[in-house]
């Protein structure tokens, strides 16, 4: 039963990391249409939050079934998610101004999404080793 919900989480995280990868491609290729790139990047904050909560709610499930008590890992994917919650908050309001003043947004986007895909990567990793 913990191996198919800790498949589950796995999966979750890897679509997650998968729509970050896209919200990261995407306004590249969009950046000459200003309304194909705002309507995609909406697209892309919804898929964001639905990945990360997905991913989230597999691990909160992992968590009650495994009994294992607070770990300094469940502790630094606990972190991790919040902070990826503010950053992708951070990156919606940011982007959005800068849309408003008629400028463009992807050089902003593009770092605050590399952050975030650093953030989950070294996270999965450190899951795995510890693991």
């Amino acid at each position: 039963m913990i191996e198919e919900v800790l498949s589950y989480h796995r999966y979750m995280v890897e679509f997650f990391l998968f729509i970050m990868l896209v919200n990261l491609i995407l306004p590249l290729f969009m950046r000459k249409e200003m309304n194909k790139m705002i309507f995609w990047s909406r697209i892309g904050y919804f898929a964001f939050w639905t990945g990360l909560s997905t991913s989230i709610f597999g691990g909160v499930i992992l968590y009650m079934l495994s009994n294992t008590g607070l770990t300094p890992t469940i502790i630094v994917m606990i972190a991790s998610a919040l902070i990826l919650a503010l950053l992708d908050g951070y990156r919606s309001v940011k982007t959005r101004k800068i849309w408003i003043d008629s400028g463009d947004g992807v050089k902003f986007s593009t770092t605050i999404v590399l952050l975030e895909i650093v953030i989950l990567s070294s996270t999965s990793a450190l899951a795995i080793i510890t693991h």
